[in-house]
């Protein structure tokens, strides 16, 4: 306990020595994605771009289908790489607008004075869907193969922001990952009971959620499943139709803990899965009883930590990393649009153009629990978390 208490402090020295900058955006809904200030994203993003290199991390999102047309989502879509997955087509048209919300926090475009900010800066992402039902729910199986595929394509983190953490096809799905590079997030689910038999997964983090006074969210699942947690109530994030929405679930305080795992990735491209998943537990803000808990596992995620950490350490992952050692902008920014570095001992002044406003009735929450099973009775069906 004493020694990673030590490691704690020795990250948060080096985050709040070193970082004198924050990095804001001029999206308009960038001044209501209070994510971002809660885990010190914009600190984090300043420490990358100060950076002499980076690594060029893909992510990929396994989730109900995206719309790829969105005027937010026009730079950092790998489309050809993504897949339907259900039926092998290049479909990746969205069945539920769920999967629309999830990749917005890891691939909105940033400084295009449009909708929100990209949390997983500079990232590209894979759209993988694995749904072709209206609710959104997937089966099992499906889910495995979207993270092989992802894996198999090259993508660093994946996300799953599906019900069923605690199975274990998803956990050999995950291991296959792993040991191809990747690290998995995935919802920890949002029925608010505390599974006690659910067992952990080293190779995938079960992300909770937490609410913007930094408590964990009432829905959120708990048990000693849980890795982490991150923002996951009143998130703004994309919708279909060139939107954007208010949505609540664990299903976005995933995407938002793995948007941190490409920015420490960005940072230091070396580092294994396993080094990501123990720098942000290092590097986590203990929210809860001493030491791990099941409501927040490790406790709240922090970008700046967490990149200062990944920074610091001497990377092990030994695979190829396509893009690697690519120019970063120029840190005068002179040369990148809608991007503005300001001092943050300085009053911080963010454009603040009016955002689209949720619409009446759109923060779902749907409950973790297993769906009857149409058309496919060999396979379970996951409930989108």
């Amino acid at each position: 306990m004493l020694r990673r208490a030590l490691a704690v402090l020795v990250f948060i020295l080096t985050c709040t020595s070193a970082t004198a900058a924050t990095v804001s955006f001029n999206d308009p809904g960038q001044d209501r994605q209070w994510y971002l200030d809660a885990l010190n994203f914009g600190e984090a993003w300043a420490q990358i771009i100060d950076l002499p290199t980076r690594g060029r991390i893909t992510v990929a999102v396994v989730d109900s289908g995206f719309d790829i047309g969105h005027n937010d989502l026009q730079r950092n879509l790998a489309l050809a790489k993504g897949i339907n997955i259900v039926n092998g087509s290049s479909n990746l048209n969205p069945v539920n607008p769920h999967g629309t919300g999830t990749i917005g926090l890891l691939a909105a475009t940033s400084g295009n004075d449009k909708g929100i900010t990209q949390a997983a800066w500079t990232a590209k992402a894979i759209p993988i869907r694995v749904s072709n039902r209206r609710d959104g729910a997937a089966y099992t199986t499906d889910l495995a193969n979207g993270i092989r595929y992802a894996a198999d394509k090259g993508a660093r983190v994946i996300n799953v922001s599906y019900s069923g953490v605690h199975l274990g096809a998803l956990q050999k799905a995950a291991r296959y990952a792993q040991s191809k590079g990747a690290v998995v997030f995935m919802a920890a689910g949002n029925d608010g009971r505390n599974h006690r038999r659910w067992r952990n997964h080293k190779q995938l983090i079960a992300v909770g959620s937490t609410n913007r006074d930094g408590s964990v969210s009432s829905f959120s699942s708990r048990g000693k499943f849980v890795d982490l947690v991150a923002p996951g109530s009143d998130i703004l994030s994309l919708t279909t139709n060139d939107r954007t929405r208010t949505w609540s679930g664990t299903s976005f305080a995933s995407p938002i803990a793995a948007s941190v795992a490409s920015l420490m990735l960005t940072a230091n491209p070396e580092l294994s899965p396993w080094q990501v998943r123990k720098l942000l537990a290092l590097t986590a803000r203990d929210i809860g009883p001493a030491g791990r808990d099941d409501a927040s596992g490790f406790g709240l995620i922090d970008a700046n930590a967490a990149v200062a950490a990944a920074i610091a350490t001497q990377g092990k992952y030994t695979g190829s990393i396509a893009g690697r050692d690519i120019p970063f902008v120029s840190s005068s920014l002179e040369s990148y649009s809608g991007i503005r570095l300001v001092n943050q001992l300085q009053d911080i002044t963010q454009i603040t153009q009016q955002a689209a406003g949720p619409e009446p009735g759109t923060i779902v929450m749907i409950l973790c629990g297993t769906l009857a099973i149409f058309g496919r009775p060999t396979r379970r069906a996951e409930v989108i978390a």
